[in-house]
C-alpha cells in the first residue's frame, strides 16, 4: 500500500511524471501507427507492382511452356530474403512450377495473386495464374517493437523533467513557502514575528503579501489592546480603590445604624409607647443588615475578580457549620412557614476547605431558598459521600423555581431571574455567582437543576482529594 505523500514536490511528482511519460508514449503510438500505415502501404503497392511485372515475364514463358525457364526464374526469385515462395499454374490451376519454402502459419505471410495474360498482335488470352508469397509484419508488432525501442528515450526524458521540477518547486515554489512556514510557526512569539520579502509576482507572492499584511493589522492591534489593556487596569485599580475606601465609609454608619436600630428595637434603654416606632426601629435594622450583606458580596466579587482571596483550609465538621447556618436563617424561615430539614448522613466524613467561605456557600444558597420559596414550603440540606469519595451536599427546595432557558444566566454576576415574584425580593444577584465561584475554589463543581414552579436543587460536589475521613481523625 502507497504511503500518503506529504511535500509539494512529490505530489508535482506523483501528478506530472506519470502524465508526462503516458502522453509521450501515446504520441509515439499515433506516430508509429500512421508511420507504419504509410509504409505498409507502399510496400504493398510495391509487392503488387513486382508480381505484376514477373506475371508478365512468366507469360511467354508459359506460352511457350518453357518449364525450365519458369523454374530458374521463379528460383532467382526466392532468393530474395522477403519473397517466400512463388508459384504458377495452368489456367485450369494445375501446378506448372514451384519455388520457396511451404506456408507457415506461424510467420505473417501476405500472398499476391495475379492473372497471367499473354499478349501479342495476335493473341491476348489469359493462360495461367501466378501467386507470390511475401514475409509480411503487420502494423501491431512493428508497433509494439518501436514503443519497446522508444521506452528508453521516454524514460530519460521523464528523468529530465523530474529534475526541472525539483529545481523550479525549491527555487520558486517551496523556498517562499517555507518562509512563510517559518513565520506562522513563530507566530506567537512576538519577537521573532517578521515581514517575509516578496519576490514573485504569482500567487505565492500574493500570498507572502497578504501575512505581511496580517502581521501590520496584528501589530496595530497589539497597540490598541495594549491601550484598551492599560485602561482597564487603571479602571480596575479605580475600583478597588473605590471600594476599599467605600467599605469603610459605608460600614462605619452602618454598624452604628444597625446597633442603634437593635437597642431601640429591644427597648434596651426603656420602653417605647408608640409601637410603630417598634417596627419602624425593626425596618431600620432589616434594611441595615440587607445593605451590610450587599455590601459584603460586592467586596468578595472583587477580590475574587482581583485574585485576591485565598482559601484558609481546615479541617470542617459539616453537621456543625450546617447547624449554624440554620441558626441564623430560622428566624426568616419561621417567619414565612418555611420548614428547615437537614439530612446529613451520620457516616458523612469531615471537609477540607475554608471554614468561613464554606458557611457562606451555605448561608447564600440557604438565603436564596428561604427567599424564592412560598409559605408553607420545604427545604432540605442533604450531605453525604458518594461512591467516587467525594463529598456532596444539596439543596432543595420546592419554591417558584427557574426557567430553564435561565439557569446559565443565573449563574453570571447581578443577573436575576425575570419574574414577577423575583423582583418582590431585594437583592444584588450576587449569591449564585459567588456560591459558584466558592465552589470553584475550593476544585468543586457547582449543579444547579430547576423546573419553573416546582422547586430547585442546587448540588455541590468536592473533589475527593478534600474528604477527611472521622476515623483518622479521631485517631490522630
Amino acid at each position: 500500500m502507497l504511503k500518503p505523500v506529504k511535500t509539494i514536490n512529490a505530489k508535482l511528482l506523483y501528478l506530472i511524471v506519470p502524465a508526462v511519460f503516458l502522453v509521450s508514449m501515446f504520441e509515439a503510438f499515433i506516430d508509429n501507427y500512421l508511420d507504419y500505415e504509410a509504409e505498409q502501404e507502399r510496400v504493398t503497392e510495391q509487392w503488387q507492382n513486382l508480381a505484376t511485372t514477373q506475371a508478365n515475364v512468366v507469360s511467354g514463358y508459359l506460352w511457350n511452356f518453357d518449364l525450365e525457364a519458369i523454374g530458374s526464374h521463379l528460383e532467382s526469385l526466392v532468393e530474395f530474403s522477403e519473397v517466400h515462395s512463388a508459384k504458377v499454374f495452368d489456367e485450369k490451376d494445375n501446378l506448372i512450377s514451384n519455388a520457396g519454402l511451404e506456408s507457415d502459419v506461424s510467420t505473417n505471410l501476405q500472398s499476391f495473386t495475379l492473372d497471367i495474360v499473354y499478349q501479342d498482335p495476335f493473341v491476348n488470352r489469359k493462360i495461367g495464374k501466378f501467386v507470390l508469397v511475401v514475409t509480411h509484419t503487420d502494423v501491431s508488432t512493428r508497433l509494439l517493437n518501436s514503443l519497446l525501442e522508444e521506452i528508453p528515450e521516454n524514460i530519460l526524458l521523464v528523468l529530465c523533467l523530474m529534475t526541472i521540477i525539483i529545481f523550479a518547486t525549491r527555487r520558486f515554489l517551496l523556498k517562499p513557502m517555507k518562509e512563510l512556514n517559518q513565520g506562522f510557526s513563530t507566530f506567537d512569539q512576538k519577537e521573532l514575528r517578521h515581514k517575509i520579502p516578496i519576490k514573485s509576482t504569482d500567487e505565492v507572492g500574493d500570498l507572502i503579501e497578504g501575512y505581511n499584511r496580517m502581521i501590520d493589522k496584528l501589530e496595530q492591534h497589539e497597540k490598541q489592546q495594549l491601550v484598551y489593556v492599560q485602561g482597564l487596569e487603571a479602571a480596575n485599580r479605580a475600583k478597588t480603590y473605590f471600594l476599599a475606601n467605600m467599605s469603610h465609609e459605608l460600614r462605619t454608619p452602618l454598624n452604628a445604624i444597625l446597633g442603634f436600630s437593635e437597642m431601640i428595637k429591644y427597648e434596651m434603654l426603656g420602653k417605647i409607647d408608640e409601637p410603630r416606632y417598634r417596627e419602624y426601629a425593626d425596618d431600620i435594622y432589616s434594611s441595615g443588615t440587607l445593605l451590610l450583606e450587599i455590601i459584603n458580596d460586592i467586596l468578595d466579587m472583587s477580590k475574587i475578580e482581583a485574585g485576591e482571596l485565598n482559601l484558609q483550609n481546615e479541617v470542617v465538621d459539616l453537621g456543625e457549620i450546617t447547624a449554624s447556618c440554620f441558626k441564623i436563617i430560622s428566624g426568616r424561615a419561621e417567619r414565612n412557614r418555611i420548614s428547615l430539614i437537614s439530612n446529613i448522613a451520620p457516616d458523612c466524613p469531615y471537609l477540607y476547605g475554608d471554614n468561613t467561605r464554606l458557611r457562606q456557600l451555605l448561608l447564600n444558597l440557604l438565603s436564596n431558598s428561604v427567599k424564592f420559596t412560598p409559605e408553607g414550603g420545604e427545604i432540605t440540606l442533604s450531605a453525604g459521600l458518594n461512591e467516587r469519595s467525594q463529598i456532596e451536599i444539596s439543596i432543595e427546595d420546592n419554591g417558584i423555581g427557574i426557567p430553564e432557558q435561565k439557569i446559565a444566566e443565573v449563574l453570571k454576576p447581578f443577573i436575576q431571574v425575570d419574574s414577577h415574584l423575583t423582583r418582590q425580593h431585594e437583592g444584588t444577584g450576587l449569591g449564585l455567582p459567588l456560591s459558584k465561584t466558592f465552589m470553584e475554589l475550593h476544585d468543586g463543581e457547582l449543579i444547579l437543576e430547576s423546573e419553573l414552579n416546582r422547586g430547585t436543587k442546587v448540588t455541590m460536589v468536592f473533589p475527593a482529594d478534600r474528604t477527611r475521613e472521622i476515623s483518622k481523625l479521631n485517631v490522630n
